[in-house]
């Protein structure tokens, strides 16, 4: 019986394939075109933001081994302005909810949540989704676009 010798880098890179074969790899999304943010979203409303609560929970994005927190954004915003889709009236207040990495250990890359948030008071212009449980979501990363 004749025995193969293979070199241990070839080894090595066998190996280290098969280990990360299943890791999915993620990178931070990039912001979205004007013309995408459009085409993406169900609705496009702007009106001025009423209330923020936030809240802190394990991370229901990154799953991978360690410890990862997120910070949810409830953001309430009175409508002044219904640009697309139906459904959503003028005076009527949303939620919508927005979220960051809060705490991500090992540091590991991924999305990167919202960017930018409003604060109370601001006016803004946002491209949204409607989820399958009929809450809506601003699109990522940029889905909020503040007009003070």
């Amino acid at each position: 019986m004749q025995v193969i010798k293979i070199p241990y880098s070839i080894f090595f890179i066998i190996i280290t394939i098969m280990i990360f074969e299943g890791v999915s790899v993620f990178a931070a999304v990039a912001p979205l075109e004007p013309k995408n943010l459009n085409k993406k979203s169900d609705f496009i409303v702007s009106g001025t933001v009423i209330n923020i609560l936030k809240k802190n929970q394990k991370s229901k994005i990154e799953k991978s081994f360690g410890i990862h927190r997120d910070q949810i954004f409830n953001v309430t915003l009175k409508v002044t302005k219904v640009s697309k889709g139906e459904g959503v009236k003028i005076n009527q207040h949303i939620t919508i909810k927005a979220w960051r990495p809060l705490l991500r250990v090992p540091p590991i890359p991924g999305p990167q949540g919202h960017y930018p948030l409003p604060e109370i008071g601001d006016k803004v212009k946002v491209f949204l989704i409607k989820e399958a449980n009929g809450k809506y979501s601003a699109l990522l990363p940029n889905g909020f676009s503040i007009i003070n």
